[in-house]
């Protein structure tokens, strides 16, 4: 059983390495998940890693937000209470995505060992995360840090294990969750929880429909991604390759949008989420797209003539990715589904030349 020291990746291919993890780590749990953002209201002062920032303002436009609390949000663990306008929020779970396209930040989110300044392309020029505290997700969380700073919201939309801490969390301050699991609300859903613990419901409606009618122009720039089929893995160490084959999850549900299905290989291949070396073969759809933990290991699985014999990738219909672009596919948000698209559209053009 391997171990893996990537963090805050997603989905049904963050669940693997966790339990893989923990099997051989016990205590040193992985996870990994997500962000997105709040402007400067949810607390503009922060403080770095160790930080928390000074009260800032709202999280929101104070007179169109206030007159919306108290608000109630069910999850799966019960209900939130959000009593008043938030002004000190951590994203724990990629909610900053959500958060900055609403010009607001965190005061706390949670780290990226792939993006330790926590500064994604799709978040340059929206948000300012340097007075944020980064907070560790990939163990166990340090429950005296979120304490100490002082949040009046904590966000956890797809925190995996939100299971082992939603109970005391919620004695810091009322934490949102996920309605079902982790990484199966789809991220209209997600945004819309977000915008409605924030009091901006009403604004982030009209966010989603920009960012849906950017997928629906995609998908009508390239009509013939319809009935196409797809694959995505992420190879996070030798040997160790993690791979999304339940068609629930929020990463499937972005291609479905575009009108495309998993690839028959996975559905019939992957095992616990995993594919062994030897079956890279059932990796080959009509468009296949693998992330790398590191550029070696990107370097490693070129070497292998298994993987270069599949046709997708004999056909140059295969997208190689760092592991924070993975990240994103993996957790496609209001906010990095545009700037994903743009990296995906080339490969996804030569998979609708082909009969």
């Amino acid at each position: 059983m391997r171990a893996r020291r990537g963090t805050r990746m997603i989905a049904t291919i963050e669940k693997v390495v966790l339990v893989r993890k923990r099997l051989k780590l016990l205590a040193a749990v992985f996870m990994a998940v997500a962000a997105l953002v709040v402007a400067a209201g949810c607390g503009s002062g922060g403080g770095g890693d160790d930080g928390g920032g000074d009260d800032g303002g709202t999280a929101a436009s104070a007179s169109a937000a206030t007159s919306v609390f108290p608000v109630t949000l069910k999850n799966k663990f019960g209900a939130t209470v959000i009593k008043s306008q938030p002004k000190r929020v951590i994203a724990l779970s990629y909610e900053e995505d959500t958060l900055a396209t609403l010009g607001l930040t965190p005061i706390a989110y949670g780290k990226n060992e792939y993006k330790p300044d926590g500064v994604f392309p799709w978040l340059a020029g929206k948000i300012d995360l340097s007075k944020s505290a980064a907070l560790d997700t990939s163990g166990d969380l340090n429950l005296e840090q979120i304490a100490a700073l002082r949040p009046d919201l904590i966000l956890a939309t797809n925190f995996y294990s939100l299971a082992d801490y939603y109970d005391r969390l919620s004695k810091i301050a009322p934490t949102v969750g996920y309605t079902d699991d982790a990484g199966i609300a789809t991220w209209q859903e997600n945004s819309t929880i977000v915008g409605k613990a924030v009091g901006r419901d009403a604004d982030i409606q009209k966010a989603i429909a920009a960012t849906t009618k950017i997928i629906q122009g995609v998908k009508g720039d390239l009509p013939g991604l319809v009935g196409r089929t797809f694959s995505y893995s992420f190879y996070y160490e030798p040997g160790g390759l993690a791979v999304i084959d339940d068609p629930k999850t929020v990463s499937v549900q972005l291609y479905g949008e575009l009108g495309m299905k998993l690839a028959p290989g996975v559905t019939t291949s992957v095992v616990d989420r995993s594919l062994s070396m030897e079956k890279l073969g059932a990796l080959d759809a009509d468009f296949m797209l693998i992330g790398y933990a590191t550029p070696a290991l990107k370097t490693e699985m070129n070497a292998n003539k298994l993987f270069t014999e599949i046709p997708a990738v004999k056909a140059g219909r295969v997208l190689q990715v760092d592991a924070f672009t993975a990240g994103a596919v993996n957790n496609p948000t209001i906010l990095n589904i545009p700037w994903q698209l743009d990296q995906l559209k080339p490969t996804l053009t030569k998979v609708t030349a082909t009969g």
